[in-house]
């Protein structure tokens, strides 16, 4: 006969998202990719690559075990009761903060030490913050999703965001980065992401939100996109400097940048030069004239 009585059942661990959920799941932790290429490229100048690989719900406390010391881990509120964390692979991480710097982006050397000075970890922070509204631009259309920076650790047993039990989804993506690769996972509060999950269909959610997928996989958008805003930005030239002479900038030191004053300036959309322009005045406010379009085949055209 057993003595020692019955034992707990967590029922916590039975709980997982239907079907719908996990497509909802799907299309917005693929936005959430798609939006931290966009951002990551252009910013460490090399290919970035990432990839939703799976979506797995653990108990907080097996999964932190399971990271390794040290763990570049941004810890983030979403309200102020909900908080998650993003942890990325170490190797992962010295590949971000080496391309920053315009390194090649390898994996860190056998006797690199194995943390970040706080200078660094501060620079760490750039692609970091990025990745991080990314996450809250994934969410636009459904709810209203702002992350809140609240720390970046490299010991994952200093983080603490709720109890030891409590489920949490875990969302990990493959990246390759320059010469480097790894994981990049995002880790939230189960009930949280069942809550934000809108509770109509997954299929009448995509036709109210107004995005269509037919069935060949092409997605259609209304005519409401001619509406959609563009970032258009000006281009007056470029300049390198040493990280060092970087630091010493003051107010009323002169940067000399790369371009004469009576080259074309270049026109961007999205980050990539579509126009060239003159610089000018209108309406009392500064602007530019666009004197060519850029076409494919053009030497300056970027696709």
């Amino acid at each position: 006969m057993n003595q020692q009585g019955p034992s707990a059942y967590d029922f916590r661990q039975t709980e997982k998202f239907s079907s719908d959920q996990n497509r909802f799941l799907q299309k917005i932790f693929s936005d959430f990719a798609e939006g931290t290429v966009r951002k990551l490229a252009p910013l460490l100048k090399s290919r970035y690559n990432m990839e939703l690989i799976s979506i797995k719900t653990r108990s907080y406390h097996s999964y932190l075990n399971s990271l390794p010391d040290p763990t570049p881990v941004l810890v983030f509120n979403i309200n102020d009761q909900v908080a998650g964390f993003l942890d990325v692979d170490f190797e992962l991480a010295f590949s971000l903060f080496e391309r920053l710097l315009g390194g090649r982006g390898g994996p860190p050397p056998e006797n690199q030490r194995p943390y970040f000075t706080d200078l660094e970890t501060t620079i760490l922070k750039i692609p970091f913050l990025k990745i991080l509204a990314s996450y809250g631009e994934a969410w636009q259309g459904v709810q209203q999703v702002e992350p809140k920076f609240q720390s970046l650790e490299f010991n994952p047993n200093a983080v603490y965001i709720c109890s030891p039990s409590e489920l949490m989804v875990v969302t990990s993506f493959q990246v390759n980065l320059a010469q480097a690769q790894g994981l990049l996972s995002l880790c939230l509060p189960f009930h949280h992401l069942r809550e934000m999950i809108p509770k109509t269909s997954f299929d009448t959610w995509q036709h109210t939100s107004g995005v269509n997928i037919v069935s060949d996989g092409a997605v259609v958008f209304p005519e409401t996109i001619h509406n959609a805003k563009v970032p258009v930005s000006l281009s007056l030239g470029r300049a390198e400097l040493l990280f060092q002479e970087l630091l010493t900038i003051e107010v009323g030191d002169t940067i000399r940048l790369d371009a004469e004053i009576t080259q074309p300036l270049r026109v961007k959309v999205n980050d990539k030069t579509k126009f060239f322009g003159q610089p000018g005045i209108k309406d009392g406010r500064m602007a530019t004239r666009i004197t060519k379009v850029l076409e494919e085949g053009d030497e300056e055209y970027d696709e």
